[in-house]
């Protein structure tokens, strides 16, 4: 009896352990992970033979399917840029939420000053500016580092 009941225990813990999601990521590769949840355009998982949280950018993500009862859950879509007029697709994030996108560019520009214009409409022309840009080079996202009128400064990123 206590070698039947060792036996459906270690059976029961290596379903638990078991990989239970893949993530597909928009270029194409897919990982086995335990999945933990989404938060702060974050996917927080694990891999299968460690217990360590690892996390990526929702945006890197297409679809986070289920396993056991093959759901699958779209997370992102991808985005498609055609040219300087999709520049309102382009998507401006922090540099916490950049992992698993890849670095391409960094985005230098300059614009004048018109008097007696605001700081906010300032601010909105500059990220616009570093937006077209981006969109001319078909890159999907922007991390803004100087938004100054003297020196725009953007790093890009793709799939």
């Amino acid at each position: 009896m206590k070698n039947l009941y060792i036996i459906f225990t270690l059976l029961f813990t290596a379903s638990i352990v078991g990989q239970t999601h893949e993530i597909i990521k928009h270029d194409g590769k897919i990982i086995e992970v335990n999945f933990i949840k989404i938060e702060n355009n974050l996917v927080y998982y694990s891999n299968p033979n460690s217990m360590e949280e690892t996390k990526i950018s929702k945006y890197a993500v297409a679809e986070l399917k289920e396993k056991a009862k093959i759901n699958s859950q779209i997370i992102s879509e991808k985005i498609n840029l055609a040219g300087k007029s999709d520049y309102k697709k382009v998507v401006i994030l922090k540099e916490s939420e950049t992992i698993g996108l890849k670095k391409t560019d960094t985005l230098n520009s300059f614009f004048g000053k018109i008097k007696g214009q605001s700081k906010l409409s300032l601010l909105e022309m500059g990220e616009r500016r570093l937006k077209e840009n981006a969109a001319i080079q078909g890159n999907q996202f922007i991390v803004i580092v100087s938004n100054k009128t003297s020196n725009l400064e953007a790093i890009t990123y793709t799939y």
